[in-house]
């Protein structure tokens, strides 16, 4: 029986200085976990803040997580967007944080937006004419298009924006009034610039009696809206009135409104309100609600359930919306149960039909990393993305990840007291990678360990590294061709294509985007130079990169210069794991802020355990039986396989090397990386973790096997 170790329930902080660097949608398999940026300090990431006073059971079982789905979160942003659309299967809800009441929306799908500076560009009952000027707009503008009664007739006004500021849209409003092409479709409006102030009627005890006098407004050429604020801690539905770009314009709309309609109105006071209007687009029409002020709005089904949330790629979620402004810009966060959460997290970065063990194994890792994280992203704990952990809502949910969490609940991992930054990677390529080679640093945690990783290629096909008869070179998979029993006159094996049509690709494995090197015939004859896994998470084939391509990517990411065109790519340093720490080019040094950063340098490479392959360089043995590097084959000669003699090197020739091992020198330069793993390295392994789970270890010594010198702690 295991024993663990039981802490009193706390609330723990994690305050780290350094920035994120990965970024990306991770899939199942894909790592995920932070990588720093440079120059963060090893003292920086290990900062855990002063833990906080007991909680009681009801806080722990309610324990909630903040994930950030939008946020203008600089270098950390999980995405940014102008608008959200959130949609429930029951009435959508809306309050303000911390308000004593909530109000419907009517609608069980709405569409939010900042109250912000715009340009009201025309105003028609042309329903088609608004369209051709809103399309117009929108081929160099945010836009879109409102539709509302005056006088029983629809009307449709088209806006540009929204801007920040009042100078931002007087630009955009100076700008369109310009633009002679829209101006003949304006059929004689003038855009002008209008703004988030306003007067308000009153407030209302039905939504009907709040519609009638919108309607009145409207009637009377006054832009009006039904509106739900918040005051003195409750929730009312109100008229608001105006939409004028100043406060002083305001003057005449509250006369206006006084005089004609003999209601009172006073200038908006709120801090906190949802200007409710009806957008529409083709056919389509729906609710459009303009935040307004620095109130955070709680958006949730009326009966529970859950929200999809559009711009998110059509994702659903658990838990509350909360919608808010964030350094100008609209910000939407989920919260939720983080018991809830971890279903979603665990089941979007690892297999559900993995062993059970290693599903609970990346529960706790993820747990761990959640709360160690918190604080970190301004407005939330985490966010969606892999610069926290991989979250898609409700779509991984799955019933083993679930009980998975469940068998593990309030687990987590510490080191000395406090929680652990518990990385984790897709694979470790056999070995996990220590700090120092990565981010530079180290931790009391994290070792290099060896990783049974090769478990991802379980399965896969082989492909065949083949040298075509006009000496052009490629991948061809293993079931495309069939193998001939004799071999070349250097003991290669040949083999011959059995289709028409067979592509021959510049990597083992099929990629849609990337075009075959050469696409041959049934018959074709090919000399087999080597038979390698098909790419995966363990092992993989990235280029070839001509010198031209390498030096451009190079130059990209790192201020290195050399001499000439780039012939030499060599890794004269490696890490505890064997993880490249320096690269030089022509003999020059590489620069880079830390070592993980080469995957960024060489266009993206799934990790820094790489070896690179240069067609143009080979090794030659003199007559003192000493071997020498060459570059190019220019001026060099060879003994020939068939006996005939010495003969000069050619374009695409084949040779051996000592160990029978055959490649093809061409005339320029070509560079592959040959490398295995996916990710950083740091950390748990979670292909790894599928091997010990599958060799039979339980996820507390696959935890503590991945991670050294930690406890299992139940919180």
């Amino acid at each position: 029986m295991k024993v663990r170790k039981k802490l009193a329930r706390t609330a723990v902080a994690a305050v780290v200085a350094s920035a994120l660097l990965w970024n990306g949608v991770a899939v199942p398999g894909l790592e995920t976990g932070a990588s720093y940026a440079a120059g963060a300090k090893a003292t920086d990431r290990n900062k855990v803040a002063v833990e906080q006073p007991v909680l009681d059971d009801k806080k722990q079982q309610d324990e909630t997580i903040r994930v950030a789905l939008f946020a203008n979160l600089g270098s950390k942003s999980p995405g940014r967007t102008d608008a959200v659309t959130l949609t429930t299967t029951t009435n959508l809800t809306a309050s303000v944080r911390g308000a004593a009441s909530t109000s419907s929306l009517n609608t069980s799908s709405a569409k939010f937006a900042l109250d912000q500076y715009r340009v009201k560009v025309m105003e028609t009952k042309d329903l088609g004419a608004a369209e051709r000027a809103l399309a117009k707009v929108k081929q160099s503008n945010k836009a879109y298009m409102l539709e509302f009664k005056r006088q029983g007739v629809n009307h449709y006004a088209v806006y540009a924006g929204e801007y920040a500021s009042e100078a931002e849209a007087a630009k955009a409003t100076a700008r369109l009034q310009a633009d002679a092409s829209l101006k003949a479709l304006l059929q004689g409006n003038v855009p002008s610039t209008v703004g988030p102030n306003y007067v308000q009627t009153g407030t209302y005890a039905t939504l009907e009696q709040a519609a009638a006098v919108q309607q009145k407004l409207l009637d009377q050429q006054i832009d009006a809206y039904v509106t739900t604020i918040q005051s003195a801690g409750t929730m009312h539905t109100a008229v608001w009135a105006g939409q004028t770009a100043t406060e002083a314009q305001l003057s005449s709309i509250k006369a206006k409104i006084e005089q004609q309609l003999s209601i009172k109105a006073t200038i908006a006071q709120s801090n906190a309100a949802l200007i409710h209007a009806t957008e529409v687009n083709g056919k389509q029409s729906i609710q459009r609600s303009h935040v307004y002020g620095d109130g955070k709005w709680i958006i949730k089904p009326a009966n529970g359930g859950t929200t999809k949330v559009t711009e998110r790629y059509g994702r659903t979620y658990r838990g509350l919306m909360e919608i808010s402004k964030h350094k100008n810009e609209l910000a939407l966060v989920n919260e939720l149960p983080l018991e809830q959460y971890l279903v979603s997290v665990v089941g979007g970065e690892v297999y559900h039909t993995w062993p059970a063990e290693a599903l609970k194994a990346q529960a706790v890792a993820a747990r761990t990393f959640a709360l160690y994280q918190n604080g970190k992203f301004e407005i939330a704990n985490v966010v969606d993305t892999t610069l926290s952990q991989a979250y898609y809502g409700i779509d991984k949910e799955k019933p083993s990840i679930q009980a998975a969490v469940e068998a593990t609940a309030g687990e987590v991992l510490m080191h000395n007291g406090k929680l652990i930054e518990a990385i984790f990677n897709s694979n470790a390529g056999g070995m996990t990678a220590h700090p120092s080679e990565v981010w530079g640093g180290s931790y009391g945690y994290f070792h290099a360990v060896e990783s049974p990783d090769h478990v991802a290629q379980k399965g896969l096909k082989s492909w065949y590294y083949v040298a075509m008869p006009d000496g052009k070179v490629g991948y061809v998979r293993e079931d495309t061709v069939s193998k001939l029993p004799q071999k070349d006159l250097g003991s290669l094996e040949v083999a011959v294509a059995v289709e028409n049509g067979t592509n021959v690709r510049p990597n083992p494995t099929i990629q849609s985007s990337v075009k075959p090197v050469a696409t041959i015939n049934k018959g074709t004859q090919l000399v087999i130079l080597d038979t390698v896994a098909e790419s995966n998470e363990y092992t993989w084939v990235r280029g070839p990169y001509t010198s031209a391509q390498l030096t451009e990517m190079i130059r990209k990411v790192s201020k290195v210069t050399w001499k000439g065109p780039l012939t030499e790519l060599e890794v004269v340093k490696r890490g505890p794991s064997g993880r490249a720490v320096e690269v030089h080019a022509n003999g020059v040094p590489i620069e880079v802020k830390y070592p993980d950063q080469f995957r960024t340098v060489f266009g993206g490479l799934p990790s820094t355990l790489f070896d690179i392959e240069m067609t143009s360089v080979f090794k030659v043995a003199g007559a003192d039986g000493k071997a020498s590097t060459v570059h190019g084959i220019n001026g060099q000669y060879a003994v020939s396989g068939t006996g005939e003699g010495a003969m000069p090197l050619s374009k695409n020739t084949i040779v051996l090397d000592g160990g029978g091992k055959a490649s093809v020198i061409s005339e320029e330069p070509l560079f592959f990386f040959h490398g295995k793993g996916f990710g950083h390295g740091v950390g748990m392994s979670q292909w790894g973790s599928k091997g010990l789970a599958d060799k039979g270890y339980d996820y507390e010594q696959i935890l503590k096997y991945y991670y050294n010198n930690v406890e299992l702690v139940t919180r």
